[in-house]
């Protein structure tokens, strides 16, 4: 399970994991820094099923009341500048 939640008012955003989806989380974040390393940019797609992805979960785990579902988290990776 792996979910990307915002507050109603988009302020804050919380990330809910399982131990093996943030481990794999954090091995896509290394990839992501290593190619920016490499090329000077990267970048990553994760979404819901629902949005044509499997790797967020479509259920929201937090204040069901006060979260959101992020359904396309998209992270970059920069070189250096």
């Amino acid at each position: 399970m792996l979910t990307v939640e915002k507050d109603k008012e988009a302020e804050q955003v919380f990330i809910h994991g399982s131990p093996e989806k943030l481990r794999w989380l954090a091995s896509r974040l290394e990839a992501i820094a290593a190619e920016a390393e490499k090329s000077g940019h990267s970048h990553d797609h994760f979404m819901t099923e629902e949005w044509g992805g499997n790797e967020l979960s479509g259920e929201v785990q937090g204040g069901k009341e006060s979260h959101a579902l992020i359904n396309h988290l998209v992270v970059y990776g920069w070189g250096s500048r």
